[in-house]
């Protein structure tokens, strides 16, 4: 391929799929169409062999993704509703295509039963997308769909393996081979397990360690090719390699590091395999043949459909999951056109079903990607579909819901970072029983924490895929605690573009940075300069014997003054609404529900116990301490301790009940 032809793949290519991004279009059908107007049936500018070394790469790097994430745990989690409907799927799907195939088009069975196979995979990619943009993925049938592409993605290897079984006639020498390349498969699958999981991680923490990227990402590539290669070796099929590689590096601590690390290096290859199979499309064939296309793409939609319908229904799942799950993956997958390029291939040794290949290639190749095109249009309107039902059947609170309620997860901090002002932040959060995922670089403190048993992700906190796996759509707030300011900027962009209603709190060394965090969405920046400042004041102030009232006073004042020499004006940045703080002190930590109440001399609850004054009972708000006048510190005091005029009661409780514990203070 000449650069000038580069510069059009990758130029067109970006226009086109930002159009289709626009359009809330999966952007690999963008990918497909530029692929369509470049290739040898639109303008002809580049042929399909320019680009299929490189597209090659991006299979195999598609298939190490897709192990990578599936994941071995995925799998067990999976409920047994969506493996049976998913072998049920793939089952129906093969049985009434070869049948069609063999006895309505007169295709010798083998060959038959082979195209019934391979058409019966469903795109992934274009599925999961359209999915996503609904918000579909975490209802029940979004959760049974993953299921079962999860299972179609688990047989593409026995596939690809036993291919070249199936373009030649069966004797017992081809059979014998069968059984060779089945026992080779599994035994580099152990093999590879092994290596992956006693090996490969001690390279990789090693590697870690080093922190440098280029060297980690050249590494996991490596593992990736060297994987492909020796299944090559092995008489099985580079993508096998690449697959298995995925599938046992999948449990390892780099997982999501690894995946984020070559999304971007992978994009490039897989877009180029995208393209490739628009390269395939031919339009002469497609006006010419308009009426075969059309019936092939019915009839594939119909006999798809139908068999994940029955799939579904025979888990006995509710009608409107079986509908979900029918009209979401009638289309023919990506994997298909790598399985139907690899017959054309191996299929030479039969001159008879060579030339049926021949004849039935541009009609399916079409038809496929047609199928692809229609897929989010027909996934958009199945809500749309699902209430005309409902209300046909005279339904008005819609029988076809989902027999269980949607799983809701609970709101939960993410701490990027784990150093001393980490551990304090999660020994706040356990105390308050709220849920916290702590991301952190550091392959040594990682692991340190998986044996403490706090959760964890092993990653770069800028990074979108981390941030995905530490669940930033679940989490209600994001901490950045460390001081790497170009790190933080990246982090905090990400994640309010990720999630606009997260409250993002940040570290800064130096007020000049604050302004620049505060516009990248940081709701509240605490600075060293400042906080410092206040503890010398503080410290300084209690030498002195000042009161722990006028010291409060002192250091809401200097806080005050700080904010107005900031110019921090309100709405400057999502989420900062410029408000002043409830309690002076503690107000860098305003809504942490931590505050601290000096008992006055004409309070109410002087004299009285704990259990007398009844403020657990009255407001909800929960004394953790007592601070005597004498600096002493009484930690989950008891019911009988006396409340005595001077001294502190450390409470926790939100702002509300805060708010009624100040009255109560002064009302009894």
């Amino acid at each position: 391929m000449n650069f000038e032809g580069i510069i059009l793949l990758f130029g067109l290519g970006t226009l086109i799929a930002y159009a289709f991004q626009r359009l809330k279009l999966p952007t690999v059908l963008g990918f497909i169409l530029t692929g369509v107007v470049i290739g040898p049936h639109g303008f002809n500018v580049i042929q399909e062999e320019h680009i299929k070394e490189l597209a090659h790469v991006g299979i195999i790097f598609l298939l190490f993704m897709v192990g990578l994430e599936l994941s071995i745990s995925k799998i067990k989690q999976l409920k047994f509703q969506a493996p049976i409907a998913g072998v049920l799927q793939l089952g129906l799907t093969t049985v009434f295509l070869t049948l069609i195939f063999r006895f309505l088009l007169y295709i010798p069975f083998q060959m038959a039963f082979l195209l019934g196979s391979i058409l019966s995979l469903s795109s992934t990619a274009i599925v999961l997308k359209a999915l996503e943009d609904n918000s579909e993925i975490d209802t029940v049938h979004g959760r049974l769909i993953l299921g079962i592409l999860i299972i179609q993605d688990l047989s593409i290897i026995p596939l690809m393996t036993l291919l070249p079984t199936f373009t030649q006639q069966w004797t017992p020498e081809v059979i014998n081979n069968v059984v060779i390349v089945m026992l080779k498969a599994t035994l580099f699958t152990i093999i590879a397990v092994v290596v992956s999981l006693k090996l490969i991680p001690k390279l990789l923490d090693r590697l870690a360690s080093v922190n440098r990227k280029d060297i980690f990402i050249l590494a996991v590539a490596s593992i990736c090719l060297g994987m492909a290669q020796v299944t090559n070796e092995l008489g099985l099929s580079y993508e096998a390699g690449a697959f298995i590689a995925g599938l046992a590096l999948s449990g390892s601590v780099f997982c999501r590091q690894i995946i984020s690390d070559i999304h971007s290096f992978r994009e490039v290859f897989v877009a180029l395999f995208f393209v490739s199979m628009g390269l395939l499309f031919d339009l002469h064939f497609m006006q010419t043949h308009t009426v075969q296309v059309i019936v092939t793409l019915l009839c594939l939609f119909g006999v798809k459909a139908l068999a994940a319908f029955t799939a579904i229904t025979l888990t006995r799942l509710p009608l409107k999951t079986a509908l979900w799950g029918a009209l979401s993956l009638f289309q023919v997958g990506e994997f298909s056109f790598i399985l139907l390029e690899r017959t054309r291939e191996t299929v030479t040794a039969i001159p008879a079903w060579e030339g049926l290949m021949r004849q039935w290639m541009p009609l399916l190749i079409n038809a496929i990607v047609i199928s692809m095109f229609i897929t989010p249009l027909v996934i958009n309107g199945i809500p749309v579909l699902i209430q005309w039902l409902a209300r046909k059947r005279g339904d008005n609170t819609n029988i076809l819901e989902a027999m269980e309620e949607e799983e809701t997860l609970p709101d939960k901090v993410i701490i990027a970072g784990y150093g001393p002002i980490a551990s304090h932040l999660a020994s706040a959060l356990e105390f308050e029983g709220i849920p916290y995922v702590v991301v952190e670089m550091n392959i040594g403190t990682v692991k340190r924490l998986q044996q403490q048993g706090i959760p964890c992700v092993y990653g770069d906190i800028s990074q979108p895929d981390i941030l995905e796996s530490a669940g930033i759509h679940q989490a209600c707030m994001l901490v950045v605690t460390f001081p790497d300011t170009r790190t933080t900027e990246l982090a905090l962009y990400q994640a309010r573009r990720m999630n606009p209603n997260l409250y993002c709190l940040a570290r800064s060394r130096y007020r000049s940075d604050v302004d620049k965090l505060r516009t990248l969405g940081a709701d509240e920046v605490i600075y060293e300069e400042l906080e410092s400042s206040i503890g010398f004041v503080f410290q300084m102030m209690q030498h002195l014997e000042i009161p722990l009232s006028k010291i409060d006073q002192i250091v809401s004042v200097i806080r005050n003054r700080e904010r107005e020499m900031m110019k921090v004006s309100p709405g400057a940045s999502p989420g900062n609404k410029g408000e002043q703080p409830v309690f002076g002190r503690f107000s860098i930590l305003e809504g942490t529900k931590i505050e601290w109440i000096e008992v006055k001399d004409d309070c109410v609850w002087v004299g009285k116990t704990l259990s007398e004054a009844g403020i657990r009972q009255q407001t909800g708000v929960n004394v953790v301490s007592v601070i005597d006048g004498d600096a002493k510190t009484q930690v989950s005091p008891g019911p009988d301790l006396v409340i005595k005029a001077g001294d502190v009661l450390v409470v926790v409780g939100n702002l509300d009940q805060l708010r009624q514990l100040e009255n109560l203070a002064v009302s009894g």
